[in-house]
């Protein structure tokens, strides 16, 4: 399954959300913020990450770097990007995330 991250994180409001960089505005997008996620995955110190799972995670990453934010993913990788994401994003964030890997891109 195809998954498109160019998006925009949403606010609670529905509005583009916009973060500073270097004192300038910025619109927060979905495929920095799971690279990072995917990047930071099994930092957790309460809950151990399988190697598997964080080579996995590195792998998916690379992917996002190479094919410019879009993912080619099995359903195995999307339980656990999903997971991942779930432990690293508010409710909000997440649930964008999400209702991107079940619908997979709308190209």
């Amino acid at each position: 399954m195809k998954v498109n991250l160019n998006k925009n994180l949403l606010d609670f409001r529905g509005k583009e959300a916009i973060e500073l960089v270097d004192g300038k505005e910025r619109k927060k997008s979905l495929r920095d913020m799971v690279s990072e996620a995917l990047y930071a995955a099994g930092v957790n110190q309460q809950k151990s990450m399988e190697m598997a799972k964080k080579l996995r995670a590195y792998k998916m990453l690379q992917q996002i770097i190479n094919n410019r934010g879009v993912l080619d993913i099995e359903t195995e990788d999307a339980t656990l990007l999903k997971e991942i994401c779930a432990e690293f994003f508010t409710a909000g964030a997440y649930g964008q995330i999400h209702e991107l890997i079940e619908g997979g891109s709308k190209e």
